[in-house]
């Protein structure tokens, strides 16, 4: 593996992550948070399918284009009678429940799991994570260069710093969210053609999406 490993108890998650979070200028170990020991796994078996070093991985996501990406993603979406009004929704007014760090518990009950574990890889930045991770390229999960080029620009514009990644999961903690229903719209379309399973299987449209985005200092994506 390109990265350690602690196992804490799973009500000490949050606390221990943050710890570590406040020591990376120092240590330069980024920490994420994995979920159980099945979370682990499969983090690993999905890395062994890509052989790439993951510094090939980052120089790759440099000179990717986040924007022609999403606008082919678009057009494919297009050719299957995609519609922007149905997707788009009715603004759902103010949502106060923004979510929260969570792959320390159970998806189904909530509660709080045993054990977890937290990874420290050796990176520079937090976007470079999915490179040592090898993470993506199966169903619609982007390629591993594709993540560190939209976090890389999520991270510059928001403050957007990955917290978690599980077997489907990503997290992020958000300095600098949007602060208006037009900004947080932009971002909403822009986290739909990179994770469309948080909208056709999640929130249900683009505005309620952008809703949640508003103000809010933590970001999920899940992959089906």
């Amino acid at each position: 593996m390109n990265f350690r490993t602690i196992e804490i108890a799973g009500v000490d998650a949050i606390t221990t992550l943050h710890s570590y979070r406040s020591r990376y200028s120092i240590t330069r170990e980024y920490p994420f948070l994995i979920g159980d020991r099945e979370d682990l796994e499969r983090i690993e078996e999905t890395a062994e399918f890509n052989e790439r070093e993951p510094s090939a991985i980052v120089q790759a996501s440099l000179g990717f284009s986040t924007a022609e990406w999403m606008a082919q993603r678009r057009k494919e979406a297009e050719e299957d009678e995609f519609a922007v009004d149905e997707i788009m929704g009715e603004w759902p007014g103010e949502i106060s429940e923004k979510g929260s760090i969570g792959l320390h518990k159970d998806v189904v009950s909530g509660r709080i799991k045993a054990k977890v574990f937290i990874g420290l890889a050796q990176i520079e930045q937090p976007f470079q994570l999915p490179a040592i991770l090898r993470y993506g390229a199966w169903n619609d999960c982007p390629e591993p260069e594709v993540h560190c080029a939209i976090h890389r620009q999520w991270q510059e514009r928001f403050g957007a710093e990955i917290t978690g990644i599980s077997g489907d999961v990503v997290e992020c903690a958000v300095k600098n969210p949007p602060r208006d229903r037009k900004a947080a719209t932009a971002l909403a379309w822009e986290q739909y053609w990179y994770c469309q399973d948080i909208v056709d299987q999640g929130c249900g449209s683009i505005s309620n999406l952008a809703a949640t985005l508003i103000n809010s200092n933590y970001w999920y994506f899940w992959w089906d």
